[in-house]
């Protein structure tokens, strides 16, 4: 009987000596596994062999760390974008700046002859005036950008009377426009609403407003139209100026794009791009039409009244 006691004792721990090593075995084998895992995700490298199709504890970890693996990545990639467009705004920030800056100190080394006539001194003081202007306007609309694209200022769409936002955008304009006697011509109900943010909109608006005006030519016409879609409120503002080509339609809304032929005008490039963020935030969206020489045409779509 104890022989037998014995026995059993021995195949018991001869068999819990094996257990032991197939355990010792397994965690071996899933240190290194999940070791190399971690290495080459540490390493960033973009093929990694994960085990996760196995039904086994690597398996099921291995599956999670794909996961986590892929976030990463995510996370690099908006992180490398977010840096590229960073640094693409920045030199465009600073080729803004830079010219006018350059202008202010001319004007200023101008001003300090002493043989300078009156005349011209006040020439140079108006001009240096105007890139001052030019200064403070990009600044200001920086700090617009930078508001909403950080969600500092959040648009608060609500029901608002779309003529009353044509009108005050109208007024905004009606000086410049009378000094080009540009005809503006508008169409629309008095009881026509629409859901939106009554000052951010007015500024997209009136920006487009803005550029009508400052590209049609003297005595030209621009004509506003508002009516109702199926899901929206359609603003159509139209104008008789110097068009777009096709192939730079899909440039205008970029942040300081500025056309060629008109490098000289007074801008910075900013007002579309502003116009189209501050739309978009609203769930509204804008069109356009043009052909180069027979004039533009843009549509503001802001979603109706449920």
């Amino acid at each position: 009987m104890e022989k037998l006691i014995l026995a059993v004792s021995l195949i018991c721990l001869l068999a819990s000596a094996v257990i032991m090593a197939l355990v010792r075995k397994r965690l071996l084998q899933y240190s290194r596994q999940m070791g190399e895992c971690l290495d080459a995700m540490i390493a960033g490298r973009k093929e990694i062999v994960f085990q996760e199709e196995e039904d086994t504890l690597t398996g099921k970890l291995q599956s999670k760390l794909h996961r986590l693996c892929e976030i990463l990545d995510q996370k690099s990639q908006e992180n490398e974008i977010q840096r590229r467009q960073l640094e693409t705004m920045v030199a465009d920030i600073s080729h803004q700046v830079k010219t006018p800056i350059a202008n202010v100190r001319m004007y200023h080394s101008l001003l300090e002859k002493k043989n300078l006539d009156e005349e011209k001194r006040q020439q140079f003081l108006a001009a240096a005036e105007r890139q001052t202007d030019k200064l403070e306007f990009l600044m200001k609309s920086m700090i617009k950008m930078s508001r909403l694209e950080n969600g500092i200022v959040k648009v608060q769409p609500k029901e608002n009377s779309i003529r009353q936002l044509l009108e005050q955008a109208v007024c905004d304009v009606a000086l410049k426009a009378d000094e080009k006697q540009i005809h503006i011509e508008m169409a629309c109900e008095d009881s026509l609403k629409a859901v939106f943010d009554r000052k951010w909109t007015l500024e997209a608006v009136f920006n487009i407003l803005d550029n009508a005006v400052k590209y049609t030519g003297v005595g030209g016409n621009i004509r506003i139209q508002a009516q109702v879609t199926d899901f929206y409120v359609r603003i159509g503002i139209e104008d008789d100026g110097k068009g777009i080509e096709e192939s730079r339609i899909t440039e205008i809304f970029k942040r300081f794009y500025r056309e060629p032929e008109v490098a000289d005008q007074d801008g910075v490039g900013v007002g579309l791009y502003l116009a189209r963020e501050i739309v978009m935030k609203e769930r509204g969206f804008i069109e356009v039409r043009s052909k180069a020489g027979k004039g533009t045409r843009f549509y503001v779509n802001l979603p109706v009244v449920q």
